[in-house]
């Protein structure tokens, strides 16, 4: 068991920032390095960060004994061959979702930490948010009885920049950008999913080349049944709850500009489980993945991965696979990791 880590975040935009922030607070248990081809910003982060060292290119991190961990915080296109070099160097990795651009990539990515034998964990962020923590307690404690149905929502509107725009460095639009958090609180609340139906749209963010929207129904292999959207491209549309889990006994939901998360048992009144986040001016977004990166290092200084274990994420990257598949050839696809 390690008492202590050495963790390299590469790649230093917001998200590089927002994990850079959760480790610095943990300076008892990790030893942070930073990497970014700009040396100015490099240097600026290990000031403020307070990092041992700071790096511009990615070849002394691998080398370097003192790290044992990336941190890959760069665009999807880059999560692979990222990955694949830090396992050679004896490294293990926490990577921002989704693991990679296919599901094929997130495969060799498993692989290759398998055989290693390092840990390869995803910075899922919804794992560790607690309004979906609780909701899946009480679901696994019986509070609703046995689900038959998940409906989880994200409508939004806005235009993703940069990287996310091409299909080369984004793997997709909205399913694979932001909705891979979506598809992965499915399957928290729900489990496993067995079939994907799906379709998707671009009809009004036309400056990227994946879709804006994406409408997932799913089987899950207990039999009950999902609904799932995930949309940046929106305009007006009303505040949905992010979730709703229902089953025999009643129905879990999260309103998270409203009352919070809420317990309506059947034949009784709503009762507010948790209330919606208060901050205190900073962002619960972030707050969120803070919590994710802080998870991880409590569960690899015990070996474990966390938030998301590599199994989980390759089963995530497959429905959104299915997903694709489906939308493509207008037919039921099988869940296959």
């Amino acid at each position: 068991m390690a008492t202590r880590l050495g963790i390299c975040v590469v790649g230093l935009g917001w998200m590089g920032r927002v994990h850079c922030e959760a480790l610095a607070s943990l300076r008892e248990q990790v030893d942070l390095f930073v990497c970014s081809r700009n040396a100015e910003k490099a240097c600026e982060f290990a000031d403020r960060f307070g990092a041992v060292a700071w790096f511009t290119d990615y070849e002394p991190v691998l080398n370097d004994e003192r790290v044992q961990i990336v941190d890959i915080c760069l665009p999807h296109d880059l999560h692979l061959p990222y990955a694949l070099k830090a396992f050679e160097a004896g490294k293990h990795v926490l990577t921002e979702k989704p693991m990679a651009r296919t599901l094929d990539e997130a495969r060799q990515m498993v692989r290759a930490a398998r055989q290693q034998g390092k840990l390869l964990a995803v910075a899922e962020n919804m794992r560790t948010y607690a309004h979906c923590v609780r909701a899946q307690q009480l679901i696994r404690e019986g509070a609703i009885g046995e689900p038959f149905f998940v409906q989880v929502n994200h409508f939004a509107y806005y235009v993703p920049q940069g990287w996310r725009q091409p299909l080369e460095s984004s793997g997709g639009g909205s399913l694979i950008d932001v909705g891979h958090h979506y598809v992965d609180l499915a399957v928290m609340l729900g489990g496993r999913v067995k079939t994907v139906f799906a379709s998707t749209h671009r009809k009004t963010v036309t400056e990227i080349e994946g879709e804006d929207t994406a409408i997932l129904h799913l089987i899950y292999e207990s039999g009950a049944t999902g609904h799932l959207v995930t949309s940046f491209g929106m305009p007006g549309t009303p505040v949905t709850p992010l979730f709703v889990v229902t089953g025999t006994e009643g129905s879990v939901y999260y309103e998270m500009t409203g009352r919070g998360l809420i317990w309506h048992h059947k034949g009784g009144e709503p009762q507010v489980v948790l209330p919606p986040p208060t901050m205190s001016g900073r962002n619960w977004w972030e707050e969120t993945i803070r919590e994710g990166v802080c998870a991880f290092v409590q569960g690899a200084l015990q070996g474990r991965e966390e938030p998301l274990s590599a199994d989980d994420g390759l089963h995530d990257m497959a429905i959104i696979d299915a997903g694709y598949r489906s939308a493509k050839t207008g037919q039921p696809i099988e869940v296959s990791a």
